[in-house]
């Protein structure tokens, strides 16, 4: 049995053995919250590769998730969760994409201002962005928050391991390290800092191995109850372990980077339909000639939640 196979099934024995005394006590003590969310997307991009779970090639897809949310006491909760998805590349040399998988967490509080959550998720068939065929990923990883009035603080750290299907087998493994500062300004109303550091390691193929840093800030503005603008600037830089870029005097390894100013027009509240359209221009800078120019990028997400 793989690592990742034993810890979900130890934290899905965590969540039933706190479950059980809760149960003991009263029917109403366990409670099992169902929910589920499906959306449609369509994407047009100049990019002609992909970064992370967000596919960032044209195309049209769909993507669906069911879950179940446990309130295991006052201060302990626990999600087991569901999602798969497909995705048509307009490019007809690409194969379609489908990808699925599961997510089990718990959540404590520990004090009236901070809370920690653990959580482990398997999915197949991801986009990343070292390999245009994608990768089956496992993560576990913390995250610790601190939320005091209209202030929240989130840390997270995760541990990824990614497997890659060639002609045999290659693996890689690395951590995401994020911290995210929320300022509440009201209702839908609020003003968040994002920064990201990221690296995988791959002994069996070495150019698998990079590293990517990414910074955002973005803005949330009610316009009426259902509707928001939501501008952002972003920027990242990745960089990688083994491959050599074309065009480059000097034959260094390449290094990219692009800085991304938004806009988001974003429908909907908590439940029921919402809808989301985006916009990015992202001004790229590349030692490697091939990915040296600007590119542009608008979505349509529509989708409901029960």
């Amino acid at each position: 049995m793989r690592w990742y196979s034993a810890l979900l099934s130890l934290c899905a024995g965590a969540v039933m053995m706190a479950g059980t005394p809760a149960r003991a006590q009263t029917d109403d003590a366990f409670n099992a919250d169902p929910t589920a969310e499906f959306s449609f997307r369509v994407v047009q991009s100049d990019l002609d590769f992909d970064e992370g779970e967000d596919i960032d090639s044209s195309g049209i897809g769909v993507r669906g998730e069911v879950g179940f949310d446990f309130d295991l006491g006052k201060t302990t909760g626990a999600r087991i969760e569901v999602q798969g998805g497909y995705f048509d590349y307009n490019d007809v040399t690409r194969e379609d994409r489908t990808t699925y998988g599961g997510a089990i967490q718990v959540e404590q509080e520990i004090s009236e201002t901070i809370g920690v959550r653990l959580r482990a998720r398997r999915i197949e068939n991801v986009a990343v962005l070292e390999a245009l065929p994608g990768a089956d990923q496992t993560s576990i990883g913390v995250r610790v928050q601190w939320e005091k009035g209209n202030d929240r603080l989130r840390a997270y750290a995760d541990y990824l391991e990614r497997e890659y299907d060639y002609n045999t087998t290659v693996h890689s493994d690395g951590w995401r390290l994020a911290v995210q500062y929320n300022r509440r300004l009201g209702s839908y109303h609020w003003l968040r800092f994002d920064l990201r550091h990221e690296w995988m390691d791959s002994e069996d193929s070495p150019r698998r191995s990079y590293q990517r840093t990414v910074a955002q800030v973005k803005y949330s503005l009610p316009i009426t109850r259902r509707l928001r603008f939501r501008p952002s600037i972003e920027y990242r830089q990745w960089s990688y372990d083994e491959r050599i870029a074309r065009g480059d005097p000097q034959g260094d390894l390449r290094r990219d980077s692009y800085v991304g100013p938004g806009a988001e027009i974003a429908y909907g509240r908590t439940k029921g339909i919402y809808a989301t359209a985006s916009a990015q221009y992202r001004i790229k800078s590349s030692n490697d000639e091939r990915y040296n120019s600007d590119t542009f990028r608008v979505g349509l997400t529509v989708g409901y939640r029960f």
